[in-house]
């Protein structure tokens, strides 16, 4: 409709969005290993202000799960575990955010988001900085979500005992299995207070 309104000449501003315009978050909803069921965002949360170019400034919005937006990062555990609660959801358990990622529910699936084989052109994982949420169409998980192997690590765990940050970031290339960091060395940030430019986030809901 946006496209045909713009090609009628009835909006001013094509290249922006209309003033209230929310643009909707992406998600896909998967089985758990426990017989429930869970939502989890297709894209690394991002600011309410970000675009293509900037990951914005506005600390106290509610993240987003939305294309064409560069990630969320320097925020700690609890911050992002907030930040989700503003959404009115929370952060993914260890074993949503890996099911998603590997593709299978239980203890088992893919190596990476994109497969058993690693291929380094397929994600954002070999220190060129932090892109734009599925900028690399390659880099997407059969459940449907996109860089969970590269580009940012993620926050994860309900509580700060079971908290760590996975995935691995844009310069992580030994680093980015959908199991990292479990008995990695190294690119692993301390969930209680710690933060990093390569330390994001995505969220996580109960249908």
């Amino acid at each position: 409709m946006r496209g045909l309104l713009c090609a009628l000449g009835l909006l001013v501003a094509c290249g922006e969005e209309p003033p209230g315009f929310v643009v909707p978050d992406r998600e896909v909803c998967l089985k758990n290993r426990f017989g429930g069921d869970y939502c989890i965002d297709v894209y690394e949360a991002s600011r309410r202000d970000a675009d293509a170019a900037s990951p914005g400034v506005e600390d106290e919005s509610a993240p987003a799960s939305i294309e064409g937006r560069v990630p969320w990062t320097g925020i700690s555990w609890a911050g992002a575990r907030a930040a989700c609660a503003r959404k009115k959801k929370r952060l993914c358990d260890r074993e949503e955010w890996l099911d998603a990622c590997d593709g299978v529910v239980g203890p088992a699936g893919n190596t990476f988001a994109y497969g058993n084989m690693e291929d380094k052109t397929r994600c954002n994982t070999e220190g060129g900085g932090v892109q734009a949420g599925g900028a690399r169409a390659t880099c997407k998980a059969a459940t449907g979500t996109f860089d969970q192997s590269g580009n940012v690590w993620e926050w994860t765990g309900a509580e700060l005992a079971t908290a760590s940050a996975r995935g691995g970031s844009f310069r992580s290339t030994r680093t980015h299995q959908c199991t990292s960091p479990e008995g990695q060395v190294g690119d692993v940030i301390d969930p209680n207070g710690g933060t990093s430019p390569e330390v994001g986030f995505r969220c996580c809901r109960d249908p």
